[in-house]
């Protein structure tokens, strides 16, 4: 029932696509990137060249990322309060593949490529400096404080979170001491749809495969991982297996991915109705997920089966109506200013927390109320300066090479 108002949608979207083929080309003065460019064939023309909407700033989304990031920190401190605090990685996931699509799909309409050279080195500069120093930092108190033994784990788990498969050798090998290092699983699931997504776009929007079928790749793509997901439960595999692999949790991506495609083409009604059906739907949509969230622990087999479904799918309808409809009561919420910066600091203040939850709470599995508060101001302490002094100067370059 919960992929009912999607495939509606998508039964919409499909039919204004075979019904219209508007061909409004929209270009800028600038030159495409030489390396790993992908240009747009001239003597063709197709429907993907049709694109008006432009993603720009929006605190709202760093509203997003802000939530998302608490509910993992309830988790990790709290979970007797948020024991459903992991939805908060499935929201990222999905906010991952909205900003992703919808950033190169602006790329190609912009410029009549898309220059993956760019692309991998902004996902460089986003990513790689707090990582590489979170990592630095680890390994050298691992090589001063712990034994040979505990110090081998870090190492190994810097080996594996490096080659960004730290979350296949947890589905694989559960027993396999990666330490503290398991917390970048979810960046190695992001890293992995990285490497795979923005080339075959580019070589479907070079090809000129019309948006429908791309539409039908993306969908197809989510059916297959619902499928294995739920096969894999039927079979039996571990919970390690099911909850960590990228075949079994690219679904969220993936509903980003079509996400972006939707309001990237402007292909979401928006009528009086539409607009009140669709508010409806995200409303209830938002529901779900806060009751999943406060709900339901990660040790109940029934999240793989189907409530990780209705979950990403609430979350994409979600994001929809916040990014079509921006001048709603939610997206005025989600621009509280703490909330934003909080967003902001999100990729730090993931990494960060783990590490510090393991100094400060030890192997206690019933953390103090001083105990929570302490790891609390820490975390967001080394954070804060992670941000301002390693990720902000990253940053501005990042956006300057954007804007080349």
């Amino acid at each position: 029932m919960a992929t009912f108002p999607l495939v509606l949608l998508l039964i919409s979207s499909l039919r204004e696509i075979f019904a219209q083929k508007a061909q409004i080309d929209i270009y800028s003065p600038c030159p495409p990137a030489v390396a790993f460019d992908v240009p747009r064939p001239q003597s063709q023309s197709s429907d993907n060249e049709t694109q008006t909407f432009r993603l720009g700033y929006r605190p709202e989304l760093d509203g997003i990322r802000g939530l998302s990031i608490l509910f993992v920190l309830g988790l990790h401190f709290t979970p007797r309060l948020v024991p459903g605090g992991y939805f908060g990685v499935e929201v990222f996931f999905v906010l991952s593949g909205f900003l992703i699509t919808s950033l190169l799909l602006q790329e190609w309409s912009r410029t009549g490529s898309i220059s993956l050279k760019k692309f991998y080195f902004r996902r460089a500069l986003r990513l790689g400096p707090a990582l590489i120093v979170y990592l630095l930092l680890l390994g050298t108190y691992a090589f001063l404080f712990l034994t040979r033994e505990k110090a081998a784990e870090i190492y190994s788990g810097i080996l594996w979170t490096l080659s960004y498969v730290s979350n296949w050798v947890i589905a694989l090998q559960p027993s396999y001491p990666i330490s503290i290092m398991a917390i970048t699983w979810s960046l190695a699931v992001e890293e992995q749809f990285y490497i795979v997504w923005p080339p075959i776009l580019s070589v479907l929007l070079r090809n000129n495969v019309r948006r429908r079928w791309i539409l039908l790749i993306i969908v197809l793509g989510i059916v297959a991982v619902v499928v294995r997901r739920h096969w894999l439960w039927k079979s039996g595999a571990s919970f390690h297996r099911l909850y960590y692999a990228t075949d079994t949790r690219a679904d969220g991506l993936l509903l980003g991915c079509l996400a972006g495609c939707l309001v990237s083409w402007d292909l979401i009604p928006k009528s009086r109705l539409a607009s009140i059906a669709f508010k409806g739907l995200a409303l209830v949509s938002t529901a779900l997920v806060g009751y999943f969230v406060f709900t339901i622990k990660s040790s109940n087999s029934i999240i793989f089966r189907g409530v990780f479904s209705a979950a990403s799918i609430a979350i994409a309808l979600s994001l929809l109506v916040l990014v079509v409809w921006a001048e709603t009561f939610a997206a005025w919420i989600l621009r509280f200013p703490p909330l934003t910066w909080i967003g902001r600091i999100s990729y730090g203040l993931y990494l960060w927390h783990w590490p510090v939850r393991g100094l400060i709470f030890s192997s206690t599995q019933e953390p103090s109320t001083r105990q929570i508060i302490i790891a609390l101001g820490l975390s967001f302490a080394i954070t804060a300066v992670s941000f301002y002094l390693i990720e902000q100067p990253f940053l501005k370059w990042k956006q300057r090479l954007s804007r080349a």
